[in-house]
């Protein structure tokens, strides 16, 4: 294996330097970044060291053909040696052959071991680094500070990675301690993933039939209070509400109460048959929110269920609903198991969440539209409508004072 040190002003050229010299399959052992020159460490010109190595080609030993046990024939070339003593040169040479096949195979045995053991320590080094990939960046000492603020949010590695080398383009070096503008291109790359918005609009000649769908405990039931509520008595829409969640008596009973208050209807239902007839009594509505039971994921009958009262309900729109409190791992699995069924996305309990980096990390892997976010359980106050502002800001933290 061949190791070299190189050195470079930035991880761009250091990494060209490398690969100029060593190739693309070059693996990188260590990097840092130091300050060389300067007075008494200040002043001192920012470097970046990366440690390479590179799997040289085994150059295969020379084998020395067996010499013959005579140069010559030492009768002469007429005579013809005793059958003992050419029995006796003949058996010497097998041996000596045979020696010499026996060498070649355990050098080719060592050597293929050798090479195979290097071969595994260059793949486990690789897959080191690749499962380092996004942590070990050397950044700048201004972005820095804006690296482990992107990922205190939530934000995953490869994402915070993107959105400052963005910065690195956009923004002059010498700009860089510039908070305000080193922000503003951030929240400029946050706000084009987030662009894709879109809330309710009420039916014209017929009512818009809106259903909500997700896993339990992410506050389907609330939203749709909120929602029902907001174009109830504050935009004075004509609204009706129908739940097909049976499994919880509580929410069903929750729902009820709150229609009364507001003098909206609620219907229960129990079959996907039932869902179509009581969608068909309130034609003279603008709009209809469907509340749906929460589905695992996870449980084929739940999803099996839930695509047989979306088949029979037709909604205009379908709005999953997923908690910003979730793991992104787990927000990434709903939304997969979900996403065949949805047109509409709507994240709540950003008040529960330390960071809203979950919702970028989702957003930049889909292109459906984000509706609505929740942020309390006041009805009908906490909730609003989405827009890239408002969404970067709670990325950012920016939502709720929190920075």
């Amino acid at each position: 294996m061949r190791v070299k040190r190189f050195i470079g002003d930035t991880v761009a050229e250091t990494m060209g330097k490398v690969k100029q010299e060593l190739g693309s399959d070059a693996v990188i052992l260590q990097t840092r970044q130091f300050k060389e020159g300067g007075f008494l460490g200040f002043f001192g010109k920012p470097k970046v060291e990366v440690m390479a190595a590179i799997e040289e080609e085994p150059v295969a030993k020379k084998q020395t053909p067996a010499k013959p046990l005579y140069a010559t024939n030492p009768y002469g070339a007429a005579s013809q040696a005793p059958s003992q003593t050419h029995r006796f040169i003949e058996a010497q040479q097998s041996s000596l052959q045979g020696e010499s096949k026996v060498a070649k195979s355990r050098e080719a045995d060592d050597l293929e071991t050798e090479i195979l053991a290097m071969r595994k320590l260059l793949e486990n080094m690789n897959r080191q680094l690749e499962g380092l990939e996004g942590e070990q960046v050397i950044w700048p000492v201004p972005l820095q500070k804006w690296a482990e603020r992107l990922k205190r949010q939530g934000i995953r590695s490869k994402l915070v990675k993107n959105l400052l080398r963005n910065v690195q383009q956009n923004v002059r070096e010498e700009d860089w301690i510039d908070d305000h503008r080193v922000r503003a291109c951030i929240k400029e790359s946050i706000r084009e993933i987030c662009a894709n918005t879109a809330a309710i609009q009420p039916g014209i000649r017929k009512p818009r039939i809106i259903a909500l769908i997700g896993p339990t405990g992410v506050g389907k039931t609330t939203t749709i209070g909120k929602l029902a509520a907001g174009f109830s008595i504050v935009d004075k829409r004509r609204v009706a509400l129908i739940t097909a969640d049976t499994y919880r008596v509580a929410a069903v009973e929750q729902l009820k109460t709150f229609g009364e208050i507001i003098g909206v209807p609620v219907e229960v239902v129990m079959t996907p048959t039932g869902l179509r007839e009581a969608i068909e009594r309130h034609g003279d509505k603008e709009l209809i929110f469907i509340d749906t039971a929460g589905r695992s994921p996870h449980h084929e009958l739940h999803m099996s269920e839930l695509k047989s009262f979306l088949d029979k309900a037709q909604p205009d729109l379908t709005m999953l609903v997923m908690s910003a409190a979730t793991q992104s791992a787990d927000l990434a699995k709903i939304y997969q198991r979900f996403e065949p069924f949805t047109t509409h996305l709507i994240f709540t309990k950003l008040d529960e969440t330390v960071g809203g980096g979950i919702i970028l990390n989702l957003l930049e892997k889909t292109n459906l539209p984000v509706a609505y976010i929740t942020n309390g359980q006041n009805v009908p106050d906490d909730i609003e409508v989405a827009t890239p502002e408002r969404l970067t800001r709670y990325i950012l933290g920016e939502g709720d004072g929190r920075e």
